[in-house]
């Protein structure tokens, strides 16, 4: 069992906003919805120089159709595993037959159970906190999370609990985000990689609405892995579900380290895949371009699609391509290799001897254009301080060079320092040569 505390209670009771609170990160989605949270969640509550691992279930819903059966079967195989189990109730609400279910299911997986009763800032005259206490659970806490209320209290709490699983959190550093279209297969994708059925997966587009952290590990290296909802292409008829959930994604591409690009074989390369591309490129990220589903593909089909996909890896950095099935798991390991090699080159470090060697390279083979009948002149280059691969240019003139030969130098760059996938950001700099 691992030592670790989840989060549980019926549909829109406010477990997500209490587990944001918590961990102090907008990991989970928060909307006035029922069932937004449907995959499990993870994260840290860093208190008193603690941290504790928390998990935030989907919410448990009141129907029994076959979907919301694998909502259910995810949030128990979550509290199973649990120490402590972190039971919330809304106090708008009042006490359901609902709440008593679930409250007689953790009962009988011999766990710590704490009540945390949510909305207190909202209770109605007519509905009592005390009516909770029938529940019979002796632990009580009356908060508000929108408010901060009882919060520090709760806190208090659960720090009792000391968590084992990835509590050097710090150790986690490199971010991959799988992004795509809708029912691309993401979700069976992290599946494949975890070695269990964590995600919820369903033939219905749009399951994943909420871009899903999860710790994981490769060849010692410690990773977030984010499941992101699809992005759709632009429509009036979007719901505010389907907002949240496309802004969560690029929330998420924003601070990843690398995109595992995925791309339905069986539908092809879209334009809505070149809309997901273009926002990946304009954020700068390292990508892996995924053809995934190949299992149903012909020889020859795989080959037109690779044909196609080649000249889409051209003009986008010289990415990487892998064809896998995330269902049967072929290239799965490739796949695995591939993000290791790539989240070693990005945070590697360049001596300025070797990007200045590659630079004279580069204007000998092409000279920079004449401006003013004077030839305008680059001397120096050095790699900045940052989180992606930026290459500092020095030298005269340099705010009067052409938009092309700044392409023709980044593509000279990525060429010679064999970046596959690794997108390099040139800035020109009329400044000295710093070692001079």
């Amino acid at each position: 069992m691992n030592e670790s505390i989840a989060i549980v209670g019926r549909t829109n009771v406010g477990k997500s906003l209490l587990f944001n609170k918590l961990t102090k990160a907008r990991k989970s989605l928060v909307a006035d919805y029922h069932g937004v949270t449907r995959d499990i969640n993870t994260g840290y509550m860093q208190y008193k120089n603690k941290n504790i691992y928390i998990e935030d279930t989907g919410g448990i819903p009141g129907s029994f159709d076959d979907f919301s059966k694998l909502i259910i079967n995810k949030a128990s195989n979550s509290i199973s595993k649990a120490s402590l189990i972190v039971f919330v109730v809304s106090a708008s609400d009042g006490l359901t037959n609902q709440d008593y279910d679930i409250c007689k299911m953790l009962r009988k997986l011999n766990r710590q159970i704490i009540l945390v009763i949510n909305k207190c800032d909202l209770t109605k005259k007519s509905q009592p906190i005390s009516e909770f206490y029938k529940l019979g659970i002796k632990e009580v806490f009356i908060i508000s999370a929108k408010n901060n209320i009882g919060l520090d209290e709760l806190r208090n709490r659960l720090i009792i609990i000391k968590s084992s699983k990835f509590i050097e959190q710090k150790n986690i550093f490199r971010r991959i985000s799988i992004v795509g279209k809708p029912n691309a297969g993401k979700s069976t994708l992290v599946n494949n990689l975890l070695n269990e059925e964590r995600m919820i997966i369903s033939d219905m587009a749009g399951t994943t609405v909420d871009a899903i952290e999860i710790p994981f590990t490769f060849k010692n290296n410690n990773f977030l892995l984010y499941d992101t909802a699809g992005i759709t292409r632009k429509s009036k008829t979007l719901s505010t579900l389907q907002k949240f959930s496309i802004g969560s994604t690029l929330d998420t591409i924003k601070t990843t380290d690398i995109c595992i690009f995925m791309i339905d074989a069986q539908e092809g390369v879209t334009k809505q895949d070149k809309t997901i591309l273009n926002i990946i490129k304009k954020y700068n990220k390292a990508f892996i371009i995924v053809l995934n589903k190949i299992d149903n593909k012909s020889k020859q089909e795989i080959k037109e699609l690779k044909k196609e996909l080649e000249y889409f890896s051209n003009i986008v950095d010289n990415a990487s391509i892998i064809l896998i099935s995330a269902l049967n798991n072929i290239n799965i390991k490739k796949l695995l290799h591939t993000v290791g090699k790539i989240s070693y080159s990005i945070y590697k470090r360049y001596k300025s001897s070797l990007l200045t060697n590659i630079l004279n390279m580069a204007t000998d083979e092409h000279q920079p254009p004449m401006i003013n009948n004077r030839r305008i002149k680059l001397k120096f280059a050095q790699q900045a301080k940052s989180d992606s691969l930026s290459i500092i240019i020095f030298g005269n003139q340099t705010d009067k060079l052409p938009i092309s030969y700044e392409k023709y130098l980044k593509n000279f760059y990525i060429d010679k320092l064999n970046l596959i996938g690794i997108p390099i950001k040139i800035t020109l700099s009329k400044q000295k040569n710093p070692f001079e």
